[in-house]
């Protein structure tokens, strides 16, 4: 039967992605990402706290370099390279802090797929070289409000660092509104990662059917989606047979209703019901 094709956003068009990665992750891969995770943030908050700079005397000069010891480590570190060290590990926790709060959502919700792993392994270089970044910026005056005193408050820029690695997507706009305000505007290529076209529902057969009923649906750009849903219940497994065919399997729990693709956070939902006696 014919389903009203589902609305997607104007004027977007991408190549086709890849199925790599679309894989579940299994309950040892998830016990295991989530222990490396847990493990970088300990090590990076204890870093924060062997390498926190001491305050300068009250009178006469700070002496140029100090001494720290991380796990029998040995290295002495000025004063600006204090800092440079303490914003990169405090973007770090940031950036662990986001990591594991989405880990424990898409855990939750049943939603872990493989090409996940990479994002999750890179979150700390990813806050640490961010924090670095937004700290040298600031440095040199060029955000609103920025100071480039000799003297920084560790308290405050540790804070501020956290802040970048916990919320990277809004610090890296930030960034980015600074940049094209010192440069020309470049425009976005036809190739952009940000035009993405979601998936549409043209169809699907049967459209009723018990748990366990093969279902094909039938639509466009079907290869970008994530995950299908029938009301009440999300299927555990599906088989993308090509752009314009998926193939499902009615879940335990599903009701009467839409099917839902998902494609990341975004999805799109069909027009007419599945009908599950």
């Amino acid at each position: 039967m014919s389903v009203p094709q589902a609305q997607a956003k104007p004027g977007r068009v991408r190549p086709l992605r890849t199925n790599i990665g679309a894989s579940p992750v299994s309950v040892p891969g998830i016990v295991i990402l989530g222990a490396l995770i847990a493990a970088i943030s300990l090590l990076a908050l204890y870093g924060l706290w062997r390498f926190w700079p001491a305050p300068p005397p009250a009178t006469g000069s700070a002496p140029p370099t100090a001494e720290f010891s991380y796990f029998g480590w040995q290295v002495s570190l000025t004063r600006d390279q204090q800092f440079f060290v303490i914003v990169a590990l405090a973007g770090a926790i940031g950036a662990m802090l986001h990591g594991l709060r989405s880990l424990s959502r898409y855990v939750g919700e049943q939603y872990l797929f493989r090409s996940w792993i990479p994002y999750y392994i890179l979150l700390p270089l990813v806050g640490g070289i961010l924090a670095t970044i937004v700290y040298l910026v600031l440095r040199a005056g060029l955000l609103p409000g920025a100071t480039s005193s000799s003297q920084p408050d560790p308290y405050g820029i540790s804070a501020i660092a956290a802040l970048m690695g916990l919320f990277s997507g809004q610090a890296a706009e930030k960034l980015k509104a600074v940049f094209e305000t010192l440069f020309t505007k470049v425009e976005p290529g036809s190739q952009s990662v940000t035009d993405i076209a979601m998936p549409s529902i043209t169809g699907f057969d049967p459209n009723h059917g018990l748990p366990g009923t093969l279902v094909v649906i039938s639509g466009s750009n079907l290869t970008s989606v994530t995950g299908v849903a029938f009301t009440g219940a999300e299927a555990p497994q599906f088989k993308i047979d090509s752009e314009n065919r998926l193939t499902v399997s009615v879940p335990d729990g599903a009701a009467t209703g839409p099917i839902t693709l998902h494609v990341g956070q975004d999805k799109v939902t069909s027009g007419l019901d599945f009908t599950v006696p």
